[in-house]
Formats: C-alpha cells, structure tokens, sequence
C-alpha cells in the first residue's frame, strides 16, 4: 500500500532535526498518513501533541498556533508536534519557525499548498523535508485493484482513496462530491471572494484537458474579464496542486514559447467528477501525471509546424511521447510524422492502447505497459 511508502518515509526522518511538510491535494491520505504516523510514535511511548486546524477554528492565526502549542507543551522536555491542515492558518510559518528554533520538537506539518515547502524553507532553509502525496500510480493501482478492467476503472474513476474498489455504481456520485470538496476547500483556503467564477474555472480547465487555452479568454466570455482576477485564480489553481501547467516548448529553436500551455489534471477521477472529456484526453491525462510523477519537467513540443505531445526531461535524458487517440482516424503512421522528423538519436515512442508495430525508429509501447513500469 502506499500509505506504508509514506509511513516509512515519515519514519526514516524521525530525528532528523527538521520540519516535515508533506502536501497533498484534499482526500489524496495526507490526514490518514499523520493518524497512523501518530499512532506508531504512541506505540513507541512518544509523547505526542496532534492538531487539527480544521477542528480547531480558533486557531486562526500564527499567535493563536504558537500559545495553543506553547500552554500544552511548556513542562515537556521532547515532545512530537504533528499538525494536520496548517494552511487553514494565517502565516503559519512564522508560528512553525518559532516552535522549531524555541522548543524542543520534533514538527509535521501537512497542507494542500504546493508552495509549503517553499515558504518554510525560506525561514528554515537548511531544516525542511517535503514530502509530496499524490494518487495512487497505476502500478500501484492494479495491485489492489478488484476490477477485472483495472486500466479503464483507472482511466476513468482515478485512483483517490475514495474510490478505490467502491462500487462502479456509486463512483460517479463519489467523484462529484469529491471534486466539491476540493474545490470548496481551495476556495475557504484561499480567501476566494469569487466562488462561483472558481468554480467555474476548475469545470472549464477539466473541461479543456489536453487542449491549448487561454484563462483570460475564458473571463472574457465571462463578461468579467479582470487580468488581476485571473491571474490570480489560475495561481490558485496551480498553488492547490488540482491542475498542471504545461509549457510549449520549441525543440527547433530550443527554447519556451509564450502561450499554447495545456492544463492537465492531478487525477481522471476528478476530471470525470467536473466535466465530459473525450476518452483521448483520459489518455493524455495519464501519461502526463506518469511523467510528472516519474520526476520529468514535461512540455508540449512544437517542431516546425508540427505538434508533439510530450517532451519530458530527466537530468541529461529527454524523451519524446506521441499519443494514438483510441478509435482514430488518425493512422500510426501519421501520428508518429513529426517523431520521425526528430534525429535518429533522440529517445522515441507512441503510446496506444494496443499494440502497433514500431514505425521506423520510433518504439511502440501500449498505455498499459507505459503505465506499469515502477
């Protein structure tokens, strides 16, 4: 399971003598990883101090944090601080910061911000371990999996904790709630005075997976346009981890190109809890997080006049993906044009859903197999 991965990543840096920040997107585990982190430090006789700031409303800010932990904490010689949704704090870093320098803890903290690392560590630079939780991959995925089609249970109803081996019948239902959830608790993190609108826009991007847009054309149909506002919801949106952001990358000219980026979504299930998408866009969407999972920067290459999926960069490798929609009109021979173009040296593949011969130099692989490498 992959909350054992996590747990033992927790207790490999127990004593560390650093602040633990793991992030997550809501209902990914993250509160469900600190309980059994808990449970485990009691077991070893571990004194233990567990808050939760979403059953704590009165810990609205870093004072508030800092005297709640202060008055429980002042006769312990060493105690464990876990803190579960810290982002519901107003700048609860400088609460952290002061814990960590002036008492004698051992601190985890976990968020939805993807940016809760980064603010730490700019006050704890040397004494910060981020731990990033994300859905389960289909590798993992198909290991506990009951569904005799596990890649298109995976595909499209996602891989969240809430719908593994529920019942097909109640998944969508689950998805929908799922994807309120998330949306309602970046919204009250935030301070978004525009709920509707955000909404809005998170149906919109799940909507346009896989395809080239403009948010600020979006506001514009909204009849609303404001370029602080959109700016502002689109950084929300990345901030919380619900979507990616992909670049447009010019292979000939090797460089980034302004606009043409595509948003991809953190998991399939919530794209099918938000909106109706092509099954082609499933597909991307997969390999995308695969990508970004797996550690490579990913962008969408343009070579020439032609298009490229993927582009993804791990240190000195760079691969390139094309993606064979199912039920396509599109031949392998077509689709792969533009990966034939590129020098015979770079790394090739077609990814598909069934098994097509390689077209020259480029290697042919299924979506499933792509999927199940560790």
């Amino acid at each position: 399971m992959k909350q054992n991965f996590y747990l033992n990543k927790l207790l490999a840096l127990k004593e560390n003598f650093s602040v633990k920040i793991i992030s997550g997107l809501r209902g990914v585990g993250k509160t469900t990883l600190l309980k059994n982190f808990a449970a485990r430090l009691k077991a070893q006789g571990e004194e233990i101090i567990f808050i939760d700031c979403e059953e704590n409303p009165q810990l609205k800010t870093f004072q508030q944090l800092y005297e709640f932990v202060d008055a429980q904490t002042a006769d312990l010689e060493k105690f464990y601080l876990l803190i579960d949704e810290i982002d519901r704090v107003d700048e609860w870093e400088k609460a952290i910061n002061a814990l960590f320098v002036g008492a004698p803890a051992e601190i985890y903290v976990t968020g939805s911000s993807q940016t809760l690392a980064d603010k730490i560590s700019e006050l704890l630079p040397e004494n910060c371990d981020a731990l990033k939780m994300s859905p389960l991959s289909f590798a993992e995925y198909k290991k506990i999996s009951l569904s005799e089609n596990a890649l298109d249970d995976y595909l499209l109803f996602g891989a969240m904790p809430a719908v593994l081996n529920a019942d097909k019948n109640s998944v969508p239902k689950i998805l929908r709630g799922l994807a309120y959830e998330i949306i309602f608790d970046i919204v009250e993190k935030n301070s978004v005075s525009d709920a509707g609108s955000f909404r809005l826009l998170t149906k919109f991007l799940a909507s346009n997976v896989g395809n080239s847009i403009s948010v600020n054309e979006f506001f514009r149909s909204l009849d609303e346009y404001n370029f602080y506002k959109a700016k502002k919801f689109t950084n929300v949106v990345l901030d919380s981890g619900l979507f990616s952001k992909i670049p447009r990358f010019d292979i000939k000219a090797e460089n980034y190109l302004t606009g043409g980026e595509k948003f991809y979504c953190a998991d399939n299930g919530i794209i099918s809890g938000l909106a109706q998408v092509d099954e082609k866009f499933f597909i991307e969407n997969a390999v995308c997080n695969e990508l970004l999972r797996r550690g490579f920067e990913v962008s969408t290459g343009k070579f020439g006049t032609m298009n490229i999926n993927f582009v993804a960069t791990k240190g000195d490798r760079k691969i390139f993906i094309q993606v064979l929609p199912p039920d396509s009109s599109i031949t392998a021979r077509r689709i792969t044009r533009p990966l034939r173009a590129l020098p015979a040296d770079c790394e090739k593949f077609l990814i598909s859903m069934r098994r097509i011969k390689n077209q020259g130099d480029v290697q042919s692989m299924t979506l499933k197999e792509f999927l199940s490498e560790d």
